[in-house]
């Protein structure tokens, strides 16, 4: 493919960390875990290199943990990883921006927000129009979740 990725060299390293054998078994046990941005360009498990955004995937039998480019989650996993990467990016530039759906079930799946925080969120998410209360609790949670993935995303 003519955009670096390797959709061979993605399987056989997916494969080695999975105890299933076939390729349909083994992509099904993997979930997006977090995501960051690299200081220094890597190299994804497709060998397509230089990749900024990274996406931590996680094996859910094996615990195996591995790191690719927001192109192979996109393609491996079917979630758009860009959209996340966009509201980081979003709130990085403008601390009193929302996140969007993506990013704000992201943080809520893997701890970073509590439900209460998740709720909020939600239901400001299109509001341009807070109040004073409202868009200081936004501001507090986007720094939370900016720190939490600021180095090598979000463990879990």
């Amino acid at each position: 493919m003519g955009d670096g990725f390797n959709f061979e060299n993605l399987k056989a390293a997916i494969l080695a960390l999975s105890r299933a054998t076939d390729w349909a078994t083994a992509r099904r046990k993997w979930v997006l875990t977090g995501v960051y941005e690299a200081d220094q360009p890597e190299t994804c498990l497709c060998e397509h290199f230089p990749i900024i955004e990274i996406c931590v995937i996680k094996n859910t039998i094996t615990q195996a943990v591995a790191e690719v480019g927001n192109v192979c989650v996109k393609r491996f996993l079917g979630i758009r990883s860009d959209l996340i990467f966009a509201a980081l990016k979003r709130i990085r530039k403008d601390i009193t921006k929302s996140l969007n759906e993506d990013a704000i079930v992201l943080c809520l799946k893997n701890h970073l927000i509590n439900q209460w925080e998740y709720e909020f969120l939600q239901d400001t998410k299109r509001k341009r129009s807070l109040s004073e209360k409202q868009m200081s609790k936004r501001m507090d949670i986007n720094r939370k979740v900016l720190t939490a993935m600021a180095h090598r995303g979000v463990r879990t």
